[in-house]
């Protein structure tokens, strides 16, 4: 079983000093002898500590982070904390409590190594605790058995209120799963679906509201929908579960996103899919973000990074600096457009299609004459490894030779394959092959000269070298040619007779330039 669970108890995230945060943040990579080490489950729990220091006021102090851990020490941490919370609560502090959990689950409880900690357990532990509130996150395989909640939909909203003092009371638990269902690892996203959504919403995608605050419903909805759409491209859904038992006003803040403590505010431009990386574009995945607006606040680290925003047919590309305060606007920035054929040359999509029209002239076909005018029609089909192509081809010519007037038209269909490259923002460069069969006529106009129409076939082989140039959305220019060489059955004549049949063999060119769509 593939799943990262997380336990998260998240109340009074605020900016206070008034109103504690207590954080147990706990990720444990390895379940059962028979369950598959996860590879993210840690990271994941290191992950949320990051976001509740940097952007939820929680110190450093009332953090403890748990990675390997078994039942024992679990158990023993969260005692401590809350040890500390009743000490506070009895001076007439305010105090909440966030206890994070990444790791294997099943219908009954939290797999820590070969250790079970069952979920009426850890949830009458959580709920005993001295804090005026509490929230409780499981990110598992079926750990939607906790809040016995087992449908798609969310739960209502509800209102907590964390200004300046906690005014609320009572439990909320968030499950990434359903019960019955698994929960999902990334690879690309280096961390579980349901973690990274709820990371992305508390850095500023989930904010719907647009008022610098990241609310417990705002996240939830922000993690669900995101979850099932990314769970949607694996084996099995995944639905995010939601249950509650508080009383109080106003709204939870979970994170608020201002630009302090070593970090900057990131505006996105465009409602769009986004990829955050950082340092390049080969660096690892920070964020995935999905967006149904313009103007979307991301708050990041100071540092470099490498923002995609996913259209259907592009990308718009963003290589930024972030510096500490710094709310960098990307709609005042000039962004590397990539055309939707480059995204499948790059494996960022499985395929691409298009048309293309070409004129241009192709060596003479028979000895005497001279170029022939040509016009080409073509069907192309990029995948991420090469470019297929169907063309038909049609050329004509006509020519005097010793008084006698001849008329030769060419009909050619075949294909071609082609490796391209990119090596700049305007330009893509191919090289390939292509092979066409042939069905050639010659008209004669003659003036009391028997002289009957011929017909002929043949093959064109040889190989291919194009340049394309982007023009506008989808649109681009292009200009290719070759060598090729020519093999048709033709007449052999002796004396104006024909007295034979026989093959020739031709080393010729060809050029052609015209227009291409893709789409």
């Amino acid at each position: 079983m593939r799943g990262a669970l997380l336990t998260l108890l998240l109340c009074a995230l605020a900016t206070p000093a008034a109103a504690a945060t207590y954080v147990v943040a706990i990720g444990n990579d390895f379940g059962r002898p028979d369950e598959l080490p996860l590879q993210f489950a840690e990271r994941d729990a290191a992950r949320v500590v990051d976001v509740l220091r940097r952007m939820g006021g929680v110190a450093a102090s009332d953090v403890v982070l748990l990675q390997g851990a078994d039942r024992a020490t679990v158990e023993a941490a969260i005692d401590t904390v809350e040890q500390r919370i009743a000490r506070e609560a009895e001076a007439g502090e305010d105090v909440a409590l966030v206890v994070y959990y990444s790791g294997h689950a099943d219908a009954t409880g939290l797999h820590l190594g070969e250790d079970t900690l069952p979920y009426a357990d850890l949830r009458a532990r959580v709920a005993a605790a001295p804090a005026a509130a509490r929230v409780l996150i499981l990110d598992g395989c079926r750990s939607g058995g906790l809040t016995r909640v087992k449908g798609a939909k969310p739960a209502e909203a509800f209102s907590i209120a964390m200004e300046d003092r906690i005014a609320v009371e009572g439990l909320a638990v968030m499950t990434s799963s359903a019960a019955g269902e698994d929960s999902h690892e990334s690879d690309a996203l280096r961390g579980s679906f349901f973690t990274h959504h709820l990371l992305a919403a508390l850095a500023g995608a989930g904010d719907a509201d647009r008022d610098q605050r990241v609310t417990l419903n705002e996240a939830y909805a922000y993690a669900y929908r995101n979850t099932l759409r990314a769970s949607g491209r694996t084996a099995s859904l995944q639905h995010p579960t939601y249950a509650y038992d508080m009383k109080g006003r106003g709204e939870f803040v979970l994170t608020r996103l201002d630009a302090g403590r070593g970090q900057g505010v990131v505006l996105l431009d465009d409602a769009a899919t986004w990829l955050v990386r950082d340092e390049a574009e080969e660096g690892p995945v920070r964020l995935e973000v999905t967006t149904d607006d313009e103007g979307v606040p991301l708050v990041l680290p100071t540092g470099r990074y490498f923002l995609q925003a996913r259209h259907r047919d592009h990308y718009d590309e963003y290589a930024v600096t972030l510096e500490a305060g710094q709310r960098l606007d990307l709609a005042r920035l000039p962004a590397r457009r990539v055309a939707y054929a480059r995204l499948v040359r790059k494996g960022a999509a499985p395929r691409a299609h298009g048309l293309y029209a070409l004129g241009g002239v192709e060596g003479p076909t028979l000895a005497g004459r001279g170029p022939t005018p040509v016009a080409l029609l073509g069907y192309s089909l990029d995948l991420p490894w090469a470019t297929f192509s169907l063309r038909g081809r049609f050329g004509q010519s006509d020519e005097v030779v010793d008084g006698l007037r001849s008329e030769v038209r060419v009909i050619g269909a075949g294909l071609t394959i082609e490796r391209v490259f990119d090596p700049a923002r305007w330009l893509s460069v191919s090289v390939g092959l292509r092979a066409e069969g042939l069905y050639l006529t010659q008209d004669f106009e003659t003036s009391g000269v028997i002289a009957p129409d011929r017909t002929s076939y043949g093959l064109d082989f040889g190989g291919l070298f194009a340049l394309e140039v982007p023009i506008f959305e989808g649109v681009s220019l292009r200009l290719e040619g070759g060598p090729m060489t020519r093999v048709l059955r033709v007449a052999e004549v002796d004396n104006g007779a024909q007295v034979g049949d026989g093959v020739l063999s031709r080393f010729t060119g060809w050029g052609a330039a015209g227009v291409g769509v893709r789409f």
